[in-house]
């Protein structure tokens, strides 16, 4: 029964409580009143609850993005992240946020989940402000403003640099293996390092051994 048809049912047995003279009947009018304002108490909070319900936005975890190409110019760093569908989305749901050595690229909303990439620590430093951003079919394209024209990056991130010294062997003590201080090296490293560091340290850790095996 619906709450409008309860309310009536309230209403006539109000008046019947008016028109009621003897005791045992107004007993039984007030017992009946009662039970029927219950039922139409719990039927509002039921509806109040599912209306709410309504409006509370479904929880999505953010899926790490771990892939990406980038190139660069004289002018620009390009980073090119893959996403089937991504040009389908508004503009408001492909957000990037800039510092002068960080991007972080949050899109939402892409067929129920959210997505994110991280880069930390650049090699140099940008122009925040003249950095942006490009929506195209199946890509999202970020362009990093070079604080400095004409500069090359050799290397996307300081942490990449870094590996790519120990691969060259440039890092290493003249009287220590290299074999052994290129373990110690990498171990600092990968134990300080957040997620993504560690994963670069493993990739590189791999290809060493994988050299050292063809030789």
């Amino acid at each position: 029964m619906s709450i409008e048809e309860l309310r009536k049912d309230s209403e006539e047995l109000t008046k019947l409580l008016g028109e009621a003279t003897r005791k045992r009947v107004k007993d039984a009018l007030v017992r009946a009143k009662a039970e029927i304002d219950r039922e139409i108490v719990n039927l509002e909070m039921k509806a109040k609850h599912a209306e709410e319900r309504k409006h509370v936005p479904t929880k999505r975890y953010i899926t790490e993005l771990t892939e990406y190409a980038w190139d660069q110019s004289d002018k620009f760093v390009k980073l090119f992240v893959s996403l089937d569908g991504v040009q389908n989305l508004d503009e408001s749901a492909v957000v990037v946020k800039f510092t002068e050595r960080s991007m972080n690229l949050h899109v939402n909303n892409l067929n129920d989940k959210d997505y994110g990439l991280i880069v930390n620590n650049l090699l140099e430093p940008i122009d925040v402000v003249k950095s942006y951003r490009k929506i195209k079919n199946g890509l999202v394209a970020i362009y990093l403003k070079k604080a400095e024209d004409g500069k090359t990056w050799p290397s996307l991130t300081t942490i990449q640099k870094r590996l790519k010294d120990i691969q060259n062997q440039d890092m290493m003590p003249d009287k220590e293996d290299p074999q052994d201080a290129l373990f110690k090296i990498m171990k600092k490293m990968y134990l300080q390092g957040d997620s993504k560091t560690k994963q670069m340290i493993a990739k590189t850790w791999t290809e060493c051994q994988e050299k050292k095996m063809e030789v």
